[in-house]
């Protein structure tokens, strides 16, 4: 399995560097490597639009780590989403989505690293994702109430959604902070956002969510816990965008909870329990080099800092950014590549010095790209080096593929009439 992996990869690269063929879809406008467009639809039923993905990656753990593994990971998707303009509602909108993910765990049983190297990496379930409703007021403000992603508006790496590893998306000392995680994937929960817009390209936005996704001891189950023991994450973030493609963004992020202290303990050797966990975070992205009539086709690049609570967290630090070319070859104006470094800071407990916790480091490199291959499927030939995982064991190499599915109504109708 492992060798056909590995070839079959090979393959992938040769046949991609080499491709001069045209793309089906037509291409895209803007700075070079924007974030994923919205999905395309595939049923329309009057306010309400329907989206389907999926996600299928074969990894290969080739050496280091724990132990040399092949993973198949995969999620699934489907989404419903209102439009209220087209309701007599203006202003009004909603979406809901369920998600279903399969798969063996290769970071905590294969390469060990915290980051996580592939993020669509979760307990294999059945969830409901999103649930959400939202009102604009002519875009100078708004508000969202429900189930909400809250990576979708905070700590968004725009030019890092081409990439595989989980830093790339949110940055690690807040997507492992908390309990359970923030409301992120795979598991979200309650919480209210608003944003006011009170210049060209300049929003504000804060948000308060329960302090714990789901329920920690049954990562598997869906469940909405309201306690008083889970406390709030509150956050807030500024963000400027400039004509040029330019985006600054900075945020702070804190818990109300009580958590335990990593290199504290009271008088019975227990972990002190601290009520603090805080962290903040900058990002820069923009188009570097522009190619083409319109400069669709192009180099961009981003660089992100964060910091979190040593006191209570693992990873305390962060550091990394990427660049993506978008539309490497001028025939196929969609196609990305893609090298990316992620460079962590974790925390473990002193035995020699309880006073003082040890800092080690993670770093992954990421070579990735992502051939359009049609409308409907990309497929992803993608390599991870990771030094030190989770700051201590050996140096891993990662190598794989990743399929990305979208339902259109063209494959819809097709299930339709084949199910008949």
């Amino acid at each position: 399995m492992r060798l056909v992996l590995l070839t079959t990869t090979l393959l992938v690269f040769l046949s991609v560097a080499s491709s001069t063929s045209a793309q089906t879809v037509p291409s895209p406008t803007g700075a070079p490597a924007p974030p994923p467009p919205a999905p395309p639809t595939f049923a329309v039923a009057g306010p309400w639009s329907f989206t389907g993905l999926a996600n299928i990656d074969a990894l290969d753990n080739a050496a280091g780590g724990i132990t040399p593994a092949t993973k198949v990971l995969s999620k699934f998707v489907i989404a419903a989403a209102y439009d209220g303009s087209n309701d007599d509602h203006p202003g009004w909108s909603a979406l809901t989505s369920a998600q279903f993910t399969h798969g063996g765990h290769l970071s905590g049983n294969a390469v060990g690293d915290v980051q996580g190297l592939d993020n669509i990496e979760a307990i294999g379930a059945l969830r409901l994702y999103e649930a959400w409703v939202a009102r604009d007021f002519d875009g100078a403000k708004g508000f969202k109430v429900g189930l909400i992603d809250l990576n979708v508006d905070f700590d968004t790496q725009e030019t890092g959604a081409l990439f595989l590893n989980s830093s790339d998306g949110i940055g690690p000392e807040l997507g492992h902070s908390g309990i359970n995680g923030p409301s992120i994937y795979p598991t979200t929960a309650l919480g209210i956002t608003g944003y006011v817009r009170t210049g060209p390209g300049l929003t504000f936005r804060a948000g308060l969510f329960d302090g714990t996704a789901g329920t920690p001891y049954h990562p598997g189950a869906f469940a909405i816990r309201l306690s008083g023991k889970d406390g709030v994450l509150g956050i807030a973030q500024v963000e400027q965008r400039f004509n040029s493609g330019l985006r600054i963004e900075g945020g702070a992020w804190a818990y109300s909870a009580y958590f335990d202290a990593i290199n504290r303990t009271d008088a019975n050797g227990d972990p002190l329990r601290l009520q603090r966990s805080r962290g903040a975070y900058a990002l820069i992205e923009a188009p570097l080099l522009k190619r083409g009539t319109d400069g669709e086709r192009g180099l961009g690049g981003w660089i992100r800092v964060g910091v979190g609570d040593p006191e209570v967290q693992q990873i305390s630090g962060y550091l990394g950014g990427g660049i993506v070319y978008t539309g490497p070859f001028e025939r196929r104006p969609q196609d990305q590549i893609g090298f990316a470094i992620n460079h962590a800071v974790v925390n473990a407990a002193s035995l020699s010095d309880p006073l003082r916790p040890q800092h080690s480091s993670e770093t992954a490199f990421e070579l990735t790209y992502r051939y359009n291959a049609t409308d409907w499927l990309a497929v992803q030939p993608d390599t991870q080096i990771v030094l030190h995982p989770a700051g201590k064991l050996p140096t891993a190499f990662v190598i794989g593929l990743r399929f990305s599915f979208t339902l259109t109504k063209s494959i819809a109708a097709k299930l339709r009439q084949a199910a008949k």
